[in-house]
């Protein structure tokens, strides 16, 4: 058995408000099908993202139409997941149409059921159906994008419950925190590695855009976990190229980022990675204490840049009065280089701090928890703000420690010396006022304490239409 694994193609996307980048994301991605056809892959996985907004444009939808037919002509199934750039709150989506026209088969919960060649259902309650994908023997399972509170819901693992019994491959469009770190989703993980269901020979995953692969032997579970990683440079801390250019340095240095971009051609579910061809991206960073220097600095770093690069150049330093970007532009206007674009770090004048503080410092166990939760985008939070009520009334019910709620003391300040010299008299208390015979004090009524809802449980999850 043989399958691509592709995921966070991003379909539609100007980056930097460029045109040009639309073009590349395109062609990333027809390449990766390409490459995949002719490899004779017998189904081709897409975790999550294909589209890089929930209603592309016509042109994006005719584009993806067009790559989506090279395999459907051979024969070769595509299956896949709405990843969170892709899901809407609607019951239908841009995917349906792919999924209408034969060009995809979408897996996890539906509300009608499905059943043919390369597709099977389950029905959990009303109106609520599990479908899954099949080539052969092999099933292959999934769920779309999910918020952290959607999938773990106090002692329920909505994962488990889903999938429990199920084997083949499991495809998710979400941060596992063994695998998030040093990513801006090493924090704000969606699970973690020990809440992921077990039995599955293959974990498709997607969201992260960096490539990634644990093996069963590092994690305990059935298979491997794999992320592929985005066909193409989403942002720069994906760069291609990496130059650093302090004030300690007497020529710039240069570092090629040997990690490419592509997707995974998987056999008996062992991952090969297959690289796409992209552009290349410079991240730049110069240092200078002086207007001067920077520019001088930033004259001599163009001349490495390729004529056909993106590059994102962060200015560093103290500089007496600051800086304003727009005086470096006209070092790059003639250089040719297809974009660029500066940042600034400057600082007018130094701020020194004598000490660090830390995260356990500065937010109790509690608050840490709950920060986590709203990291999430406003249209995410939104979708599954119910849940994350039911998570928070449940937190409530089992009681917060009490420590996470005294705020923290501010550091004691020393009692200041007393001054010297004739102290003023203190003047002399109000005599409480003398109750009137014959009046009965009223005593306030308490009123009733409205006891917290129990979350709902996992059926009634399934009937409201929240997958």
């Amino acid at each position: 058995m043989k399958f691509a694994h592709i995921a966070d193609v991003h379909l539609g996307r100007e980056q930097f408000n460029q045109p040009f980048r639309y073009e590349d994301y395109l062609r990333a991605f027809r390449e990766a099908i390409e490459k995949s056809v002719r490899a004779n892959v017998d189904f081709i996985l897409i975790a999550g993202d294909l589209f890089h907004v929930s209603r592309p444009s016509p042109r994006t939808i005719r584009d993806a139409v067009e790559v989506l037919e090279l395999p459907r002509r051979k024969g070769i199934p595509v299956f896949a997941i709405e990843g969170n750039h892709d899901k809407t709150i609607r019951e239908t989506s841009v995917f349906d149409l792919l999924e209408h026209l034969g060009l995809i088969y979408t897996v996890g919960l539906k509300r009608e059921p499905r059943r043919g060649e390369f597709q099977e259902s389950r029905k959990l309650s009303e109106n609520r159906y599990l479908v899954w994908g099949k080539v052969g023997d092999l099933e292959i399972h999934g769920l779309r994008h999910h918020t952290r509170w959607q999938l773990i819901r106090g002692d329920v693992n909505v994962l488990r419950a889903l999938f429990k019994g199920k084997r083949g491959i499991l495809m998710l469009h979400q941060a596992i925190d063994y695998l998030a770190k040093d990513t801006p989703y090493q924090d704000a993980f969606d699970l973690r590695l020990s809440e992921l269901p077990d039995g599955f020979s293959y974990y498709a995953l997607g969201h992260i855009h960096v490539r990634r692969i644990a093996e069963p032997s590092q994690t305990g579970l059935s298979g491997p976990l794999a992320y592929p990683g985005s066909p193409e440079r989403t942002e720069i801390r994906e760069a291609s190229h990496i130059i650093r250019y302090s004030t300690r340095d007497k020529k710039p240095k240069v570092i090629e980022n040997r990690e490419a971009k592509g997707f995974y051609i998987v056999e008996d579910f062992v991952p090969e990675f297959v690289e796409v061809e992209t552009r290349p991206f410079y991240s730049i960073r110069v240092e200078g204490n002086s207007k001067a220097e920077l520019r001088s600095k930033v004259a001599e770093v163009a001349n490495l840049i390729p004529k056909n690069a993106i590059a994102v150049i962060t200015l560093e330093g103290t500089v007496k009065g600051g800086i304003a970007l727009a005086e470096f532009n006209d070092l790059l206007r003639n250089s040719g280089i297809r974009y660029y674009t500066f940042r600034s770090r400057v600082v007018g004048e130094a701020v020194l701090s004598q000490e660090r503080l830390s995260e356990e410092e500065l937010f109790t166990e509690w608050e840490r928890e709950l920060l986590m939760h709203l990291r999430v985008e406003p249209k995410e939070f939104s979708e599954g703000l119910s849940e994350f009520v039911s998570w928070l009334m449940e937190r409530y019910e089992k009681g917060i420690p009490a420590k996470a709620m005294v705020p923290k003391k501010a550091p004691e300040r020393k009692a200041e010396p007393e001054e010297k010299g004739p102290q003023k008299a203190k003047a002399p208390e109000k005599p409480p006022k003398e109750k009137k015979p014959g009046k009965k004090e009223k005593t306030p009524k308490k009123k009733p304490v409205p006891k917290p809802k129990n979350p709902p449980s996992l059926d009634a999850w399934l009937r409201r239409g929240k997958p």
